[in-house]
């Protein structure tokens, strides 16, 4: 298992093979500058290659601290709640955002191991980790605040509580490993300080090459790092995924395993109602309930959190640890039936799930006229058969008769699609769709909850004859870095997945899969 302690034993290692390097090159000035140089430009290079492989992953991540930020802003009395509303524009441009920022520190990376322009160097990579640092001291700092407190607001700052952060992790390296906000804030708070030292000795930082190769070197590897983020971003699936759903995964098992996960109780926040007095009582046995014996409900005190240990599993008598991923969240419903995870993960043979998490187009209102027709029934008594004889007991039926019709007009919610991605589906997704079906797998679409309502009108003007389902769009966003994609499963486990522009023939696929 990969942890941040391992990582910086690597970074360290290569760092020292990398200052030999330049010790025994003479490029060097001083060894300590040099080892810390291509220390700290080795982790910003593997910092930046693992998100490199998948910058939509943190875009998402900071739309959630473009969310938390605005929410925190909002709740200001003062003049700098006036920010709030920049913070939804700025969610929009997530993506070059998050490009931008891997890249800089894709550069900055390469800039520290050659020595390209060092003042120029040693101030971008102090605000960088400036930046860096006040994003990871908020999403652990948001711990000590209540869910109902504002971050501003120190004075109702209580005991550290895991669950209370706004953002749970702060993606430093994307998802090839998941910190602790706390472990990743004080790893900040460490790389400030060759921050402080290459602002004030740049003079002793090393410089390899000549200058017009360093400026070279620094120039390619900007483009190559734009254009490899531009690459898998907007052209194709991440080269690398780390993500739950990537293909060999098995979402029905994975469910099932995490969905046994537990946690025990350690104790509890505590805050009497009274007084606004916040406490932490930690019980002598994991999972007792003895906290209302010294504080009782009588004399004002409430639960207010609980103090949990990591989730894990048991197996064969032994605690596993365990984390708990999106996939504990894969939950489909139909917007007639319910919900319908189990019937799609327990789907026998080959499934072909297609997820659009943001349908493009514009939903409009139209006006119709509907008929209500007004019906009335009539008692008839019947006295002779079909001969004409007459019955010996009378009976009776039942007619029924239009008494009106009257026009009504109804507004509806339609959805126009973008002419491109009507077509899409139209010419590529559905033919795709309907070989699949006629080879018996289980075909069908997942689009989010908001666009659940208009899915049905997108279906009728494109001829998807195959059920739209819904769930939530972080999740969707999660299985497929595509709008939209096409994920292939057999028996609950990830076959295949496929970017938009990478749809195969019908032909293809089958022969594929077969």
């Amino acid at each position: 298992m990969v942890t941040l302690s391992s990582l910086i034993v690597q970074f360290a290692v290569a760092g020292v093979i990398l200052t030999a390097a330049t010790v025994w090159a003479k490029q060097h000035k001083h060894i300590f500058w040099t080892f810390l140089q291509h220390f700290c430009g080795v982790w910003f290079l593997f910092s930046g290659l693992v998100k490199a492989v998948d910058p939509i992953g943190t875009a998402y991540k900071m739309e959630d601290y473009f969310a938390a930020f605005e929410q925190t802003f909002a709740g200001l009395n003062n003049v700098f709640s006036g920010l709030a509303p920049l913070f939804p524009l700025l969610s929009k441009y997530a993506n070059g955002f998050s490009i931008g920022m891997i890249v800089l520190e894709l550069v900055l990376g390469v800039m520290l191991i050659l020595g390209t322009k060092r003042k120029l160097t040693a101030w971008l990579f102090f605000i960088t980790m400036v930046f860096f640092t006040v994003l990871t001291g908020f999403t652990f700092l948001t711990g000590y605040v209540p869910s109902d407190a504002n971050f501003f607001d120190f004075a109702k700052w209580g005991p550290y509580i895991k669950t209370q952060m706004r953002v749970t992790d702060c993606g430093c390296f994307g998802d090839f490993i998941v910190l602790d906000p706390k472990i990743s804030f004080f790893k900040d708070l460490g790389l400030m300080i060759p921050a402080f030292l290459f602002l004030f000795g740049h003079r002793k930082m090393h410089e390899l090459f000549t200058a017009k190769g360093r400026n070279m070197a620094t120039l390619a590897a900007t483009a190559a790092s734009l254009f490899f983020c531009y690459q898998n971003t907007y052209l194709d699936l991440p080269m690398v995924d780390f993500r739950p759903f990537k293909i060999g995964s098995n979402i029905r098992d994975r469910k099932e395993l995490e969905s046994k996960a537990k946690v025990d109780i350690l104790g509890w926040v505590l805050e009497n109602t009274n007084t606004g007095q916040v406490i932490k009582f930690m019980e002598p046995e994991p999972g007792k309930i003895t906290y209302y014996k010294q504080y009782p409900k009588a004399d004002g005190w409430t639960v207010k959190d609980q103090i949990q240990t990591d989730w894990y599993v048991e197996v064969d008598g032994q605690r596993q640890p365990i984390t708990k991923s999106k996939v504990s969240d894969f939950a489909v419903e139909d917007g007639e039936n319910g919900e319908v995870t189990e019937d799609l993960l327990t789907e026998k043979g080959y499934s072909l799930m297609i997820v659009a998490y943001k349908l493009k187009g514009q939903k409009q209102t139209e006006t119709v006229t509907v008929q209500d027709t007004t019906w009335a029934t009539d008692t008839i008594r019947i006295t002779t058969n079909a001969d004409g004889k007459k019955l010996a007991t009378d009976s009776f039926s039942y007619a029924q008769r239009v008494v009106s019709v009257t026009p009504r007009q109804e507004e509806r919610e339609v959805f126009i699609p973008e002419p491109a991605y009507g077509e899409f589906f139209s010419q590529k997704l559905n033919p795709l769709a309907e070989a699949a079906r006629k080879a018996g797998w289980k075909v069908y679409a997942i689009t989010t909850i908001g666009d659940a309502k208009v899915a049905g009108s997108l279906a009728q003007k494109t001829g998807a004859d195959y059920p739209f389902y819904k769930a939530d769009d972080k999740l969707l966003k999660t299985i497929i870095r595509a709008n939209p994609g096409v994920v292939v499963l057999k028996d609950g486990a990830v076959m295949d997945m496929y970017h938009h522009r990478h749809i195969p023939a019908p032909e293809t696929l089958l022969g594929k899969w077969k």
